[in-house]
């Protein structure tokens, strides 16, 4: 991961943008002052690409969730006996 200053990245924001874009790699941006936050910059494909990872993870355990909702609930000592 390539690391830029505040101030560099300001200076170099346009180069960063189409770097990030085009390498798929990205940018930590770090704080000026210690205690504060740094920030990474992605690409858009990729911001896009977590994304859709973020909502089909959600959607399937949302399935996982109404799937069991209608299965029979057991007790853990129906269970033990079942092993």
């Amino acid at each position: 991961m390539n690391i830029y200053t505040f101030d560099n990245a300001r200076k170099e924001f346009f180069n960063i943008i189409k770097s990030v874009n085009q390498d798929s790699k990205e940018i930590y941006i770090a704080p000026n002052e210690i205690g504060e936050k740094g920030a990474v910059l992605i690409g858009e494909d990729d911001w896009n690409t977590i994304q859709e990872t973020l909502f089909l993870s959600e959607k399937r355990i949302t399935n996982q969730i109404k799937h069991r909702k209608n299965e029979e609930i057991l007790d853990f000592e129906s269970t033990w006996d079942n092993l």
